[in-house]
C-alpha cells in the first residue's frame, strides 16, 4: 500500500510538472488596442494605466499593445475597427459615437445635474454599465474604464455675468445642447473644433467665449489662458466623463475565464486611477493660474447656473431618440434618490488653511 501511495504521488508530481511547463511555455495573449489620441495626452495615459494593469494582474500572460493616433491624424471609427476585427480592442470615449448612437453622449459626460460621485455611482451601482452595453448591442463588448472630472466652464475675452451677456458674442461650444441655448440668447455660433482650433480662432479674434476646452491641465498646455481674460467655473456642460474599453466579440470569447475577469477588474481599477491622477494635475493647473493672476478665475452667477441647468434639462427631455430617453430616464430616477442626499451632505462652511 505504501509503495502504491508513493507511486500515485510520484505520478501526480510528474503531471503537475508537465502542466506547469506547458503553461510556462504558452506565449502571452497579445492584443492590439487603438486609442483616438496622441500618447502625450491624458486620455492616452489613462488607457496606458489600464493596459499596464492587465499585464501586471495577469502575470504577463496578457499583453496590450497600445496604439496611439498621431497628432493631426483623424482617429477614425474605433468601435467599427474593433467590430470588424481590424483591432482586437479599443480604448475610446463613448461620446465619439454619438453621431451613430445618440445615447452614447450620456456616457461620454454628464452636465452638472448631479456631481462627480453621483455619476460614478449611477454607472457602477445603478445599472449604467448594463445600459452602456445595451446601447452598443452585440457589436462589441464594452466596459467603463476611466474617468475625468469637469473642465473649465468657459474661457472668455469679456465678462459673462448673465445669459444676456452672450448676445452678439462669437461663441464656440462642444455641447450641442448648449450651442443651441447660446444661439437662442443671440450669440453667434462659431465652429472652431476643440483644442488648437479654438486657440487659432481666439488669436484671430473670431471667438470671444469658448467651452470647448478639454481639462485645465490640457487647456494650459494649449495656451487658452494667454488669449482670454476670464476662466469661468463650474463646468456646467460636463461634471465628469467616462472612457471605455471595447473588445471584439470573438477575441472576448476566446479569452480564458480568469483573463476575462482581469480585463474587467483592470477597467474598474482604471476608473479610480485615471480620475485621481488627472484630478490632481487639474488642481495643480488651476493653482498655477491663480498664482499667475491672469486670467481672472471666477464662477458663473447662481442665476446663470440655474438657467443653464434648467434649459439643459428641457433639451434632454426633448430628445426624440428612444434609447437616449431610456438611459436618460435611468439617470433621472437615480437623481431623485441621490440629489436630495447630495444636497444634505454639502458643507456650507469654508475651510481656511494656514
Amino acid at each position: 500500500m505504501k509503495k502504491t501511495g508513493f507511486l500515485v504521488i510520484g505520478l501526480l508530481s510528474i503531471c503537475l510538472m508537465f502542466t506547469s511547463l506547458t503553461l510556462a511555455a504558452e506565449p502571452p495573449i497579445s492584443w492590439k488596442v487603438q486609442t483616438p489620441w496622441a500618447k502625450e495626452l491624458w486620455f492616452h495615459k489613462a488607457a496606458q494605466i489600464w493596459a499596464d494593469d492587465v499585464s501586471k494582474m495577469s502575470g504577463d500572460r496578457m499583453k496590450i499593445d497600445l496604439l496611439e493616433t498621431v497628432r493631426g491624424e483623424m482617429a477614425g471609427d474605433i468601435v467599427g475597427a474593433v467590430q470588424k476585427g481590424i483591432r482586437d480592442a479599443g480604448y475610446t470615449w463613448p461620446a465619439l459615437d454619438s453621431q451613430k448612437i445618440r445615447a452614447a453622449v450620456l456616457f461620454g459626460g454628464s452636465p452638472a445635474f448631479f456631481d462627480l460621485l453621483g455619476y460614478f455611482t449611477w454607472m457602477q451601482a445603478y445599472g449604467g454599465k448594463d445600459l452602456l452595453q445595451e446601447i452598443y448591442g452585440n457589436s462589441v463588448m464594452i466596459f467603463p474604464a476611466g474617468m475625468s472630472w469637469g473642465k473649465v466652464g468657459m474661457w472668455a475675452t469679456k465678462k459673462v455675468d448673465t445669459m444676456a451677456d452672450l448676445r452678439g458674442k462669437k461663441v464656440a461650444s462642444s455641447n450641442r445642447f448648449l450651442e443651441k441655448i447660446y444661439a437662442e440668447e443671440g450669440a453667434s455660433i462659431v465652429t472652431a473644433g476643440r483644442g488648437l482650433g479654438a486657440i487659432f480662432a481666439l488669436t484671430g479674434g473670431t471667438l470671444e467665449a469658448v467651452d470647448v476646452g478639454i481639462s485645465p491641465t490640457v487647456d494650459l498646455k494649449l495656451g487658452f489662458q494667454k488669449f482670454t481674460q476670464y476662466a469661468y467655473f463650474p463646468s456646467l456642460q460636463m461634471v465628469a466623463g467616462y472612457f471605455a474599453v471595447c473588445v471584439n466579440n470573438a477575441k472576448w470569447e476566446s479569452l480564458p475565464a480568469d483573463l476575462k475577469t482581469i480585463v474587467v477588474e483592470a477597467c474598474n481599477a482604471a476608473n479610480a486611477k485615471s480620475l485621481t491622477n488627472w484630478l490632481l494635475e487639474d488642481a495643480k493647473a488651476i493653482k498655477l493660474l491663480k498664482e499667475q493672476g491672469k486670467p481672472t478665475i471666477t464662477k458663473f452667477s447662481a442665476q446663470m447656473q440655474q438657467e443653464i441647468l434648467n434649459r439643459l434639462l428641457a433639451e434632454y427631455d426633448a430628445v426624440p431618440d428612444p434609447l437616449f430617453q431610456k438611459v436618460w430616464k435611468s439617470q433621472k430616477e437615480f437623481m431623485k434618490i441621490y440629489v436630495p442626499y447630495m444636497e444634505l451632505q454639502k458643507v456650507d462652511a469654508a475651510v481656511t488653511l494656514k
